[in-house]
């Protein structure tokens, strides 16, 4: 082989390298759910149904890569001084994360044994975080929800919100 064969050859390595490694090259994602206080209330029982994370530098509607999607029914009056895991060990493509979205759907907050069917205000509740993830990085995400009552003329809502921390092991 002569040096112009070497450098195409080695070229053509580079670069299926290139295109290839960043569809293999993934960190892995742990995510756990936890409430904050919730006042005037015995039982909240709130439905998760997806976990998602956004890819940074992607618009608001695009760049959602989903790790948990589930429907799970959670207590957040039992989950206050405590969290439940929800994902461990997910494989999620290397990259920089910017916000991380919990769906919820269904809520029924239980108080003095009255029983009252909410609307979520927003079924998307979203938490501004700042991660990357690289190969052979662990990440972990607590999510702790919390909420009201909210009465709107004869509609009932839960208006929730979400906090998020991030701890990285590599």
């Amino acid at each position: 082989m002569n040096s112009k064969q070497i450098v195409a050859a080695v070229s053509v390595v580079i670069l299926v390298v290139i295109l290839v490694y960043p569809a293999f090259a993934a960190g892995t994602i742990s995510v756990a759910l936890g409430s904050l206080k919730i006042e005037n209330a015995d039982h909240v029982y709130v439905i998760v149904t997806a976990v998602l994370v956004h890819e940074k530098g992607q618009s608001s509607t695009a760049g959602w890569k989903s790790i948990f999607n589930q429907t799970q029914l959670f207590d957040l009056v039992s989950l206050m001084n405590s969290t439940k895991p929800l994902v461990t060990s997910q494989s999620l493509p290397v990259a920089s994360y910017d916000s991380v979205r919990l769906v919820v759907s269904n809520v029924t907050w239980v108080f003095n044994k009255n029983t009252t069917e909410l609307t979520p205000a927003s079924r998307n509740l979203d938490s501004s975080i700042g991660f990357t993830l690289a190969t052979g990085t662990d990440v972990s995400i607590t999510i702790l929800l919390a909420g009201s009552q909210q009465t709107v003329g004869t509609s009932k809502f839960f208006a929730g919100n979400v906090t998020a921390t991030v701890t990285q092991k590599s």
